[in-house]
């Protein structure tokens, strides 16, 4: 397991080291949970992702986590707790990724999303409700969201941080 207590960040995560982000799980008075869509430039797969994105030069997760929402929402947002934590390793643009997410909980008022988009694969933003995404056939990150996010937003998840997987 990647120790993240004492973390140094491959910033592209292909040096050796994981490339350290941080994720917000953004919940609205109706219990629904903001998601990207995004899309891969290479393969083309679509997929539906929290907000969030890798740390910078002397950030602490929630330092990012803060940055991220702001920049891909507009919103300002306090991150609350940690609930969800993984290690991922991925392709992406065809560079293969090693990546640690930690996963932080902020709840909101239904707010209009107006991000700057500064990754260009963000092409959609959409609050979901849990049996929606069941509904839904859509492919979300981390898979185990619809599992796990009942959990959060009963406030059943902040006793321990809980590994989501890919």
């Amino acid at each position: 397991m990647f120790d993240d207590k004492n973390p140094t960040s491959g910033i592209d995560g292909r040096s050796g080291t994981p490339r350290l982000a941080s994720r917000v799980i953004l919940i609205d008075e109706r219990s629904r949970v903001l998601f990207c869509r995004g899309v891969e430039p290479v393969t083309g797969a679509v997929f539906w992702v929290m907000p969030g994105g890798g740390l910078e030069a002397g950030e602490t997760f929630e330092d990012a986590a803060r940055r991220e929402v702001r920049e891909e929402t507009g919103l300002v947002v306090s991150p609350g707790s940690c609930v969800w934590h993984r290690r991922h390793r991925h392709v992406w643009d065809g560079k293969e990724i090693d990546q640690f997410e930690k996963f932080f909980v902020v709840r909101v008022g239904y707010k209009e999303i107006r991000g700057d988009k500064p990754d260009g694969y963000v092409k959609e933003y959409r609050w979901w409700g849990v049996e929606e995404m069941m509904e839904s056939g859509q492919d979300f990150v981390p898979r185990r969201a619809m599992e796990l996010l009942p959990g959060v937003l009963t406030g059943g998840s902040n006793l321990e941080i809980v590994d989501c997987g890919v």
